[in-house]
């Protein structure tokens, strides 16, 4: 047992720990922060005293200097028996049997109450340990027990995320799923048209209702394009011969999605109609707001190195409609030409689409196809001639070349002189306008 003065710092750090106080801090600190956590448990600091793991190395020191003790006053005595037994050997002998048996006797004794106190030591550090040991293993039992279940909670959480991870995925291709039924819907719908075409056209009041087909408008989820979206709807609508009442409703069945939170933005009377419903879809998913952002596009859209021709020219088409979607279809048309030639790679097929000067986007697509498959085609010839045969042909490139400027530029007028009226001078280098001397 050990006072408060001799504990060690992990003596009282331990001390602490099992009183839940802080155990930061030098030795002085810790020894007043145990003095006033002892005061708070109404115990005297001065007087309690602590059960330390030096109590056992004590005993064994103490019984270490009690055999020390021991063997020096046996030797003591031994000595003093030898001299007596030398001075006088009968009284010697008798003092040496008498103290001998006096000696084994106390030895005796002593070993027994030795052995005693260790057996009672060893039982009380025997029980002092158990006691300890099941302390410890109690409240490992408790933290592991709270371990296991913080990890059965992490656990817990992080399949509810994969689940919700999976049920998103699911979603996503059951959403994938929908619009391919969609298409396929909408392909038996166009065939159904088709056939069905004259009965479609027909005047509502010429054919009884329950004869009329009737046009189920697409799906929009926000991530498709809206223009193409609501022509598609107006399409539909026009073939139900719906009212604006009844377009409200299909459009605002028609929402999935995401694109469904625009709802709630609007209020009941907004919903019923129909043209406050588009206006708050256009300002929404619309692109009429991304038109300088388009005209930037359109004008930096290069042809890619892998980019073929048809794609070069869908892009075009689709940067020209929506950067300019209020413009004619004739200066529309300009434009894309413009932006397709600007655009080509290809500074051979720009030259021959230049003089050829189409009027629509695909004419010039299609000379510009004609142009490569002609180049392709010379290309991929065997050239089994010699190398200045083939030099002989190219010069009637360059002639085909020149012929066509001729014809497309304008003929350059002969210079005539305003004061002889001849040609081929001007009235300052006139010879009859200079003074003869």
């Amino acid at each position: 047992m050990v006072s408060l003065m001799d504990l060690k710092v992990a003596d009282l750090k331990r001390e602490l720990e099992e009183r839940e106080c802080d155990t930061t801090g030098k030795n002085n600190v810790l020894q007043q922060r145990l003095r006033e956590a002892l005061e708070q448990e109404g115990e005297n600091p001065d007087t309690y005293l602590f059960e330390g793991p030096c109590d056992m190395h004590l005993m064994l020191q103490n019984l270490k200097d009690l055999k020390v003790d021991l063997q020096q006053n046996i030797l003591e005595n031994s000595n003093e028996l030898q001299q007596k037994m030398l001075e006088n050997s009968s009284d010697v002998q008798q003092r040496i049997l008498e103290n001998s048996n006096e000696l084994q006797q106390k030895m005796l004794e002593n070993s027994k109450d030795l052995q005693q106190k260790m057996v009672e030591n060893f039982n009380n550090l025997k029980d002092d340990l158990q006691q300890k040991i099941l302390e410890n293993s109690k409240n490992l039992k408790e933290y592991l027990e709270q371990k296991i279940l913080d990890n059965v909670q992490e656990l817990e959480e992080k399949m509810g995320q994969k689940f919700d991870d999976v049920r998103m995925e699911l979603n996503d291709v059951r959403m994938e799923l929908d619009d391919k039924l969609e298409v396929k819907i909408k392909e038996i719908n166009s065939k159904l048209t088709a056939v069905n075409l004259p009965m479609m056209l027909a005047e509502p009041g010429t054919m009884p209702e329950g004869s009329r087909v009737r046009m189920k408008p697409p799906q929009f989820d926000g991530k498709t394009s809206w223009t193409n979206y609501i022509r598609q709807f107006e399409a539909a609508a026009k073939a139900n011969g719906w009212l604006p009442e009844e377009k409200a409703t299909a459009l605002t069945l028609a929402l999935r999605g995401n694109a469904t939170d625009i709802l709630q933005t609007l209020s009941p009377n907004e919903q019923e109609d129909y043209e406050a419903l588009v206006k708050h879809l256009e300002l929404r998913y619309g692109q009429t707001h991304l038109e300088h952002v388009y005209h930037s596009q359109l004008k930096n859209r290069c042809q890619k190195s892998n980019e073929t021709l048809q794609e070069f020219e869908a892009d075009i088409a689709r940067l020209v409609r929506l950067a300019y979607p209020a413009t004619p279809t004739t200066i529309m048309e300009r434009l894309a030409v413009q932006a397709f030639l600007d655009g080509l790679r290809d500074n051979e097929t720009r030259q021959a689409l230049t003089l050829a000067r189409p009027s629509q986007l695909v004419d010039a697509l299609a000379r510009a196809l004609e142009f490569e498959a002609a180049k392709q085609s010379c290309r991929s010839q065997p050239r089994i001639r010699k190398v200045e045969e083939e030099k002989e042909k190219e010069p009637s490139i360059i002639e085909e070349i020149r012929r066509v400027l001729k014809e497309n530029l304008p003929e350059k007028k002969e210079i005539r002189c305003w004061r002889c009226g001849k040609l081929g001078h001007i009235y300052s280098r006139c010879r009859g306008s200079q003074v003869a001397p």
